[in-house]
């Protein structure tokens, strides 16, 4: 329930940006950005490497549009446990389906 509410949060965020024509592949943008923060944290990337790789311009998992969104997102990957990074839904698929649903 805190994956769901803290997705259903930066969502909220991310709206801010350009509104894309199909729902679904603004939610999978936005599922990508999750699932290679959960990616990076789970390398034992430090939160800060992470941030800096993210938002270097270089990460093609992360769209321009999005990259404003990026600390939220990492901050929200770096509070959860890190089995809950592991588990077999993990936070981008949670992501994605809580974005769809709005």
């Amino acid at each position: 329930m805190r994956n769901l509410t803290i997705a259903s949060c930066l969502s909220l965020v991310v709206l801010s940006s350009p509104v894309f024509a199909d729902k679904a592949e603004e939610c999978q943008l936005q599922a990508d950005i999750v699932t290679r923060a959960t990616e990076l944290r789970i390398e034992r990337n430090s939160q800060k490497k992470t941030l800096e790789i993210m938002t270097s311009g270089e990460d093609e998992a992360v769209a321009e549009a999005y990259i404003g969104a990026v600390p939220a997102i990492v901050d929200w990957i770096y509070t959860l446990k890190r089995k809950e990074l592991k588990q077999e839904v993990g936070p981008g698929e949670s992501y994605y389906s809580s974005c769809v649903a709005q």
